[in-house]
């Protein structure tokens, strides 16, 4: 019986740190989202709607992330072994 407690004991403990994280990267990302919203609305940029935002971020996010690690060694054919 034991067993079976040590398990779901696991398995809650899981979910719990599963579901911590989730809304944490969920505070930070609609924290960014709406302060990059808040940051145009000062600068007076107009906008079609919030689908385009989300599409600019992620393309940001992605092209950032590649020039990032572009001068690393996975990218780099110096630090390459043959």
């Amino acid at each position: 019986m034991k067993r079976k407690s040590r398990e779901m004991d696991r398995l809650i403990a899981f979910f719990i740190v599963g579901a911590m994280v989730l809304i944490i990267l969920a505070i930070l990302m609609g924290s960014y989202f709406f302060g990059f919203i808040g940051f145009l609305k000062v600068m007076g940029v107009e906008y079609e709607s919030y689908w385009a935002i989300y599409l600019f971020l992620f393309f940001i996010f992605v092209f950032g992330f590649i020039a990032f690690f572009k001068d690393t060694h996975f990218f780099n054919e110096e630090c390459q072994t043959e």
